[in-house]
Formats: C-alpha cells, structure tokens, sequence
C-alpha cells in the first residue's frame, strides 16, 4: 500500500491506499488545504484563502454577490465590515485569472464531495468561521 501527495492538484491532494477486510483496494482523497490567516479582514481573508485553495465555484460566486450589492443577503457570516467593493472585486479576479487552468482534486478524482463540501472543514481547521454564499 502506497501513500502519496499529487502535486499536480491545487491544492495537493494526499491518497492513501488501503485494503477492505475482504482484500479489495481503496483510495482516500484528502485535499491538503493552505491554511492561514492573510488578512484581519474576514470578507477578504475568505477570498484569498478560496483563492490560494482553487475553489473556483466560491470565487465566482462571491463576485456576482459583491458586483450586484448582496452581501448583506447573501454572504454567510458577513459581519456588515467596511470594504472597498473594487479591491475586493479586483482580488476575485485575480485569482480567477490565476486558478483558470489549475485542477483541483475535487475535479480530478471521483471524491464524492465537491468545493462546497469542504468549506466546514476548512472553517473547523482554522477554528474561524469563512464568509461564503451558500451554493
């Protein structure tokens, strides 16, 4: 049994190899996550932190909530904190443009969980609560 990091994936995905009771192989898939504080800001901490993690689907999503002013309806664990909506947008781009061509392991395997299901997990990692538009 063979475990590894596939570094073609952003983030790294960890696959560890096992065997059931009855001798047939499996794999586990586990994202390996970047996780660290960038910003006191908790809106733009989010973004990066989805930026650096290739999530995609959150990105998109928080630039069409933060473009059409529905922050306040829309954005989990928004605390109404100041924020200049350029920068922001600017930011989300950036990180569209940078993740445009990268894969990510929720893409590449079959996992049975997508980009969505991890933002839980990233929060419990951090011990912090992400700000995120429910999907």
């Amino acid at each position: 049994m063979e475990n590894y990091i596939d570094i073609k994936t952003i983030p790294n995905c960890k696959i560890e190899e096992g065997k059931f009771e009855w001798g047939e192989p499996y794999q586990d898939y586990t994202p390996v996550f970047i996780l660290k504080r960038f910003s006191s800001s908790k809106l733009e901490n989010s973004i990066i932190l989805f930026g650096e993690n290739n999530c995609k689907q959150q990105l998109l999503s928080l630039y069409n909530v933060i473009i059409n002013n529905e922050e306040f309806e829309r954005i989990e664990n928004y605390t109404e904190e100041e924020f200049s909506r350029k920068a922001l947008l600017e930011l989300i781009n950036f990180y569209i443009n940078k993740n445009e061509n990268l894969v990510a392991p929720w893409e590449k395997y079959t996992i049975g969980l997508m980009e969505y299901d991890y933002i839980e997990y990233i929060e419990k990692q951090l011990k912090d609560c992400l700000c995120y538009v429910k999907i």
